[in-house]
């Protein structure tokens, strides 16, 4: 399937133009809520779902918004504001998106990029397996 993640707009994930993803619904990392918008979808279907961001990544959360040391992105070359970083803890990825740069501080904020927006999920199914 080609699939593509909106946030009030800008595009935050897209397969369009590239390589389809394969996955197995109940095993797939999509939030569960975007997961069964897919059942019952067939062959050449093209469907376009839209989601309150709350039900999908939770209620926006204003004490994740941190100040850190720039010293934390030591990996990352000159992370500016804007930059959104994906980072994997415990087998789980996670987003931080750098909000401000103040001389040797980072301001960030944990929440997911697409927290607090109008969420626009677009798929197109390629092919359908029900043998697994």
């Amino acid at each position: 399937m080609h699939y593509s993640l909106k946030g009030n707009g800008q595009v935050f994930e897209s397969t369009f133009g590239k390589s389809p993803v394969k996955l197995t619904i109940g095993q797939s990392s999509l939030p569960q809520i975007i997961e069964s918008a897919l059942y019952g979808l067939e062959v050449k279907d093209k469907k376009e779902y839209s989601f309150s961001s709350k039900d999908i990544f939770g209620i926006y959360d204003e004490s994740k918004v941190k100040t850190m040391s720039l010293d934390t992105f030591k990996n990352y070359k000159d992370p500016s504001p804007g930059d959104i970083i994906e980072t994997i803890e415990n087998d789980k990825s996670y987003f931080i998106t750098i909000l401000n740069r103040i001389g040797d501080k980072v301001v960030v904020d944990l929440n997911h990029p697409l927290s607090n927006k109008e969420v626009m999920f677009e798929v197109e199914i390629l092919d359908v397996d029900n043998d697994t």
